[in-house]
């Protein structure tokens, strides 16, 4: 089972990161849901622990 799967948003910020372009408000809203998205997952993952 695979816990990580991959998401806009990440594949945003990877683009960021292997650019090297200027952080825009898109990348930083990029940043704030993949936070969210992490949070709620890792919420549900206590859940089977």
């Amino acid at each position: 089972m695979r816990w990580v799967r991959e998401s806009p948003a990440l594949h945003r910020l990877q683009h960021h990161l292997q650019t090297g372009t200027a952080m825009d408000v898109e990348h930083i809203n990029s940043i704030g849901t993949l936070l969210a998205d992490l949070s709620a997952r890792t919420e549900q993952l206590r859940g089977y622990l």
